[in-house]
């Protein structure tokens, strides 16, 4: 069979196998898939695989990042927690952005603000080399490392950390069990799946956070819109200040900002 040509046909199509946004996704289908590959690429998005698999890229703020699978698609709601994350780095700061995946948001800071250093890290050694790539692709310098969040970095960044930014997992497995196929299918689990509460990442990171930020220094998170509020609150009974929630592109409150005390004393190193 014949890929369709048109939009409409091919948006037609589309939409009777469920996909969500079937205008978009069958113009951009159109634009940038070779005729020889049309019908498999059309197929494969039926089929439900994200486009950006299929496209083999995916557009993030001013960059274009390379995406693999088995490792996290990094969605455009999470440009406002990249975007928080630009606007809170100092001229030569130093950030760090655990749960990195294709390295979305630690280029981003790299590329629009003027760090000292970025660093990023994730369990993933297939996700390790694609944010490597991506790094090399934007020319600019991010240090990947693999490794469990903060683990891996340096002792020497204890208590310097100007910005520390992270989408980490934080759907229970009841929930993941309801995401659309493009997520649970595509996705790996485990930049998915944080536990039993969903809060189980980000309450690591929340009570790292006094003992790796410099006083001042800034912690962003990304959760979903009905942990918001649960995690704000457990970042100010860390003693975090100036707590604060924002709300997503589509309005919805996801992204987490709470900062160290500016003359709070030098936690105790655990």
């Amino acid at each position: 069979m014949n890929a369709p040509t048109e939009p409409a046909t091919l948006a037609q199509r589309l939409a009777e196998a469920g996909v969500e946004t079937p205008d978009v996704d069958a113009r951009l289908l159109l634009r940038h898939v070779s005729p020889p590959r049309l019908d498999e690429a059309i197929q494969r998005r039926i089929a439900r695989e994200p486009l950006q698999l299929i496209l083999g890229t995916a557009g993030f703020r001013y960059l274009e990042l390379e995406v693999h699978p088995g490792v996290f698609i990094p969605r455009p709601e999470t440009e406002v927690l990249a975007g928080e994350a630009v606007s809170r780095t100092p001229p030569g700061g130093i950030v760090v952005e655990p749960c990195t995946g294709t390295g979305a948001i630690a280029i981003a800071v790299a590329t629009e603000a003027r760090p000292s250093a970025v660093y990023a890290t994730d369990i993933s050694e297939v996700a390790v080399g694609v944010a490597r790539r991506n790094a090399k692709r934007a020319a600019v310098s991010v240090e990947v490392v693999r490794g469990d969040l903060l683990e891996p970095l340096p002792t020497r960044l204890r208590g310097r950390l100007d910005v520390l930014v992270a989408n980490p997992p934080y759907v229970t497995a009841e929930e993941f069990a309801e995401l659309p196929p493009e997520v649970a299918h595509w996705d790996p689990r485990s930049a998915l799946v944080a536990g039993a509460t969903g809060h189980e990442i980000s309450d690591r990171l929340i009570l790292a956070a006094p003992a790796w930020l410099r006083p001042g220094g800034w912690l962003l998170l990304e959760t979903s819109e009905h942990r918001a509020g649960s995690t704000a609150e457990r970042a100010a009974g860390a003693g975090l200040e100036a707590v604060a929630i924002e709300k997503d592109l589509a309005g919805r409150e996801r992204v987490v900002l709470a900062r160290r005390p500016v003359h709070a004393p030098s936690p105790r190193r655990a």
